[in-house]
């Protein structure tokens, strides 16, 4: 059962790295949020398809919503911007891009430790002008930190009541299946 089907949202997590796709999946999971690793910056065919899927959503009349995650160094802060400027290409308007962590007020409340800013990166200039010469890995928060992040901003997203009663309804149906 699509219990999101009754919502007038329709949630994603993207997350920047494979490696967190573990860390995020039983949130995603529990809450029949999809999730992908974007892999960087995401492959021109990965956000067509994703506009696809989103263009339903809208079609249903769902307003769509992407949780991104990234790391807090030049280029993972633009990934978020990027994503929601090649979304609103292919969808054909702009889509809500909310950026979960790894933001600022994270890194000074969890306090990863830091890295340097890859000099390299044609961000870098305009990144050190506002944070500074170091940088902070996602990977660096504890799993259950960033499992939280996703929960709150679901909770703070869905309509509880049409979820519980979608839940309500997919229970009734696996009764009726098991019986």
């Amino acid at each position: 059962r699509d219990k999101w089907a009754s919502q007038e949202v329709r949630v994603e997590c993207w997350i920047e790295k494979d490696a967190l796709l573990g860390v995020i999946a039983g949130v995603c999971d529990e809450n029949d949020v999809p999730y992908f690793s974007c892999r960087g910056y995401t492959s021109q065919s990965e956000v067509w398809r994703a506009g696809l899927r989103i263009k339903r959503h809208i079609h249903n009349g769902q307003t769509p919503i992407i949780l991104h995650l990234g790391d807090h160094d030049p280029s993972g802060l633009d990934m978020t911007r990027d994503v929601g400027g090649r979304l609103a290409l292919f969808v054909g308007d702009e889509i809500e891009i909310n950026r979960l962590a790894l933001n600022w007020d994270q890194v000074t409340n969890y306090n990863p430790p830091p890295n340097p800013a890859k000099t390299t990166d044609s961000r870098f200039a305009d990144y050190v002008q506002v944070y500074g010469e170091e940088s902070w890995e996602l990977d660096a928060l504890e799993p259950r930190v960033i499992a939280d992040l996703i929960q709150r901003a679901v909770n703070r997203i869905r309509d509880q009541g049409a979820w519980d009663q979608a839940l309500a309804q997919e229970n009734q149906e696996r009764a009726q299946l098991s019986a």
